[in-house]
């Protein structure tokens, strides 16, 4: 707990800390505004959930970063603010903004707003089990981004072609995942997946962190926020 408390400490030495700390404010903040404003259509109900995925990322950056410091370099929690440390920081902060988000959904979508929207009970709640699953993903590519950042990069930006290829059909993952775990009109079943799939990702994410370790950050992933900190 110490470590992890060392941790939000050195959030100021991160590369950007600041533009990085608005950066996620921003993206929080929108993603409550899109979900509480009433659009005519689903897609952009996911896109509240997308932007909240998003925020995670950020507390992700800037606690790895800080490890760029001279201050850190020789520090004996190098190693912790690569590994254990972010993966922690970053799977506290995104099941905050799900719970959020959950929460904000639950209580929002009942029968008589699903009905003036012309929306199902897959509809409104399948956006949980996407947020879920990129909230999943993001973690996962953290893990690579600084060590492998073309190879993560590339593959990241595949994921996102293939679900805008296949959102709003049949063969979406998270409105036939969510077909088959909600019972009636109950999303428990779906949230409960949803959290199981967000711990999944915090541990993947060290878990590889840790195999990566001994890799050197790649130069390209830092290159340009070296830059402007320099530049300062």
């Amino acid at each position: 707990m110490k470590d992890i408390i060392k941790g939000f400490k050195l959030f100021r030495y991160g590369l950007q800390a600041k533009m990085i700390i608005i950066l996620a404010i921003i993206f929080f903040v929108l993603g409550i505004l899109f979900e509480f404003t009433d659009f005519s259509g689903s897609n952009l109900f996911s896109l509240s959930a997308l932007y909240l995925s998003l925020t995670g990322m950020y507390i992700y950056q800037l606690v790895f970063t800080t490890t760029v410091s001279k201050l850190t370099q020789s520090s004996p929690l190098k190693k912790k603010l690569q590994t254990s440390i972010p993966a922690i920081i970053t799977l506290s902060s995104s099941l905050f903004v799900l719970t959020v988000y959950v929460v904000i959904r639950c209580l929002r979508m009942t029968p008589e707003f699903l009905e003036e929207n012309g929306f199902t009970w897959i509809n409104a709640y399948s956006t949980i089990l996407f947020m879920g699953i990129f909230i999943f993903i993001f973690l996962v590519y953290c893990a690579f981004s600084y060590k492998s950042f073309v190879f993560s990069l590339i593959v990241l930006i595949a994921i996102f072609a293939l679900y805008i290829a296949v959102y709003d059909t049949q063969f979406s993952i998270a409105n036939f995942c969510a077909k088959l775990l909600i019972d009636d009109s109950n999303p428990i079943l779906v949230i409960a997946v949803t959290y199981a799939l967000v711990l999944l990702g915090g541990l993947l994410c060290y878990l590889f962190s840790l195999l990566l370790y001994k890799k050197d950050i790649n130069d390209i992933s830092v290159r340009y926020a070296l830059r402007q900190a320099q530049s300062k």
